[in-house]
């Protein structure tokens, strides 16, 4: 028994207490303190895992235009990396909760959970190509098959959450267009578990992969 205590304080005192963890150092306990995805100083991070994050911010740059399916603390954090940031979201609870929020580069839209309809097809309303698409909201398959139609020659697509059975197929259908996988596991903000997100990608693309 006494062995078994001395072993939980050690694990407490080395990821939870010391500064230098990788709990404090990625924000993961800040982020459970806010109650929000966000790095120890408390700038807003997308709900992925750190190893993605990591990429992201890493190697998005001001010259790239970004879309996303799904958005939220996640928009903020693309703001600040490119050119401009498109969102499109189905809660209104949430949209209208982070509606005027967002910054001067990000424009936020309204469309109403649907399949193969006007919500997947957001995308294409822009009439110009994106050169990042951040799969990570509903309608999934769909919204795969319209993203690849304006995605830009540099183009790369991230699907989050990309270990999910339901998923597997969303996948599989960019790998059959031509896109080649990066699958970049571990841990997220407040989360206990390991979690996946796949970077779909090609030659010579924007995040030099």
């Amino acid at each position: 028994m006494l062995k078994k205590y001395l072993w939980f304080l050690t694990v407490i005192n080395r990821l939870l207490i010391r500064k230098k963890s990788y709990l404090h150092s990625t924000g993961w306990i800040e982020s459970v303190k806010r109650g929000y995805p966000c790095t120890k100083d408390g700038s807003e991070i997308p709900w992925m895992n750190y190893a993605v994050v990591n990429i992201l911010q890493e190697r998005l740059n001001k010259d790239l235009c970004l879309f996303e399916f799904g958005s939220g603390y996640s928009t903020f954090f693309y703001s600040r990396l490119v050119k401009d940031v498109v969102s499109v979201e189905h809660d209104k609870k949430w949209f209208d909760f982070i509606k005027n929020k967002v910054p001067d580069n990000a424009s936020l839209f309204y469309k109403e959970e649907d399949v193969d309809g006007n919500y997947c097809r957001t995308v294409k309303e822009f009439k110009k190509s994106f050169d990042v698409v951040v799969i990570d909201g509903k309608d999934r398959m769909n919204c795969m098959k319209q993203a690849i139609t304006v995605l830009s020659e540099k183009g790369v697509i991230i699907l989050d959450d990309s270990s999910r059975e339901k998923y597997q197929i969303v996948q599989a259908y960019a790998v059959k267009k031509g896109f080649r996988p990066l699958n970049l596991d571990g841990l997220k903000a407040t989360n206990y578990r390991s979690c996946r997100t796949t970077i779909l990608y090609r030659d010579n693309n924007c995040l030099n992969i």
